[in-house]
């Protein structure tokens, strides 16, 4: 029987998931599995399931009264249904479309999450709420999750004001001493696997900037023992840095977005981390096609185009991945020649 220390526990990540727009409307038509049930079934075989939640979940239609946006992105409150029922209990709400609806549609998102039991993590009713690390326990071992966003900086909770946990990430030193003093936050609960989730950089980037390279291994030497990025709307490479997963973007999930013929956005990962208490073993990533405002097992053309793209991006960072049918493997220890 293996002992706490070697049992393996499976985390799911998955990137932004928008449910706002034309995915509502489907989920009003559809049903909430509509949008996530076709990776239901392998994501409610994780332990812990966890997204970058990338719209409000409010009724309220009251828009942000700040510089007007492009796109704004609020979904119903059954929506929430849509999480449970892919296995989500964790989300990321650190990003710039989650008071799209105002205060009263944030207030409303989180008191709906909350109703369910899914823990929220970058958001919060002052700045000391949306700074606070989120813990969840499976199989006797503990997370604790920090999340912050680099952009929409109106949004920002403070002493007394909602919003989300924004973070300038250009003024490195501050943002490096932000990462600790929440890292001291975890450690205090005894975490084994701390997680900091950052909402970053430009959308269609294929690769991560040196800043934010920086800013990663800073994350990992001072204790982190995950980076879960989002933002790009595309995935990026994945760097195993001192026995720790940097994933540095890790795309959309679901969504209802222009494709672009370059960067090819309706093609996706689902990221599952092999985890014992200390240590990382393998990573899986499971090729993902969005299609019709669904998320669905990429298979064929679409697949082999991912399996590509991945195995050199994440080359590039020195990651080897091998391929095994519809899946890509990376073992913590192999790296590229």
């Amino acid at each position: 029987m293996a002992s706490d220390a070697e049992q393996v526990l499976r985390l799911m990540l998955g990137g932004d998931v928008m449910l706002g727009r034309l995915v509502r409307e489907h989920i009003r038509e559809r049903g909430p599995s509509y949008p996530l049930g076709e990776l239901a079934p392998l994501m409610q075989q994780a332990d812990l399931a966890i997204v970058n939640l990338e719209c409000a979940v409010t009724t309220s239609r009251q828009l942000w009264p700040g510089a007007p946006k492009a796109f704004y992105f609020g979904t119903l409150p059954e929506a929430v249904h849509t999480l449970l029922g892919a296995g989500v209990s964790a989300v990321s709400l650190a990003n710039n479309h989650t008071l799209d609806f105002g205060v009263s549609g944030l207030l409303e998102t989180l008191h709906t999450l909350r109703q369910h039991d899914i823990r929220c993590a970058g958001a919060g009713r002052d700045i000391d709420e949306a700074r606070a690390p989120i813990f969840v326990e499976r199989r006797g071992i503990k997370f604790g999750m920090v999340a912050y966003c680099d952009h929409q900086e109106d949004f920002a909770a403070d002493v007394h004001s909602p919003g989300i946990a924004y973070l300038d990430l250009g003024d490195e030193e501050a943002a490096i001493g932000q990462f600790r003093r929440s890292l001291e936050r975890i450690r205090e609960e005894k975490a084994d696997w701390p997680i900091l989730s950052l909402h970053w950089g430009p959308n269609m980037v294929d690769r991560p900037s040196e800043r934010f390279v920086r800013l990663a291994h800073a994350a990992i030497d001072m204790g982190y023992g995950i980076l879960f990025g989002h933002s790009a709307h595309v995935f990026q490479g994945i760097e195993i840095y001192r026995g720790r997963p940097i994933i540095y973007a890790a795309g959309d999930l679901v969504d209802d977005y222009y494709v672009d013929p370059v960067f090819r956005n309706d093609h996706q990962l689902l990221f599952e981390l092999e985890l014992t208490r200390s240590s990382l073993k393998r990573i899986r990533l499971h090729p993902v096609f969005i299609e019709d405002c669904r998320a669905v097992p990429a298979r064929g053309r679409h697949l082999e185009y991912i399996a590509q793209r991945a195995i050199a991006l994440c080359a590039e960072m020195g990651t080897r991945v091998e391929r095994e049918g519809d899946q890509l493997l990376i073992a913590a220890s192999t790296t590229s020649p």
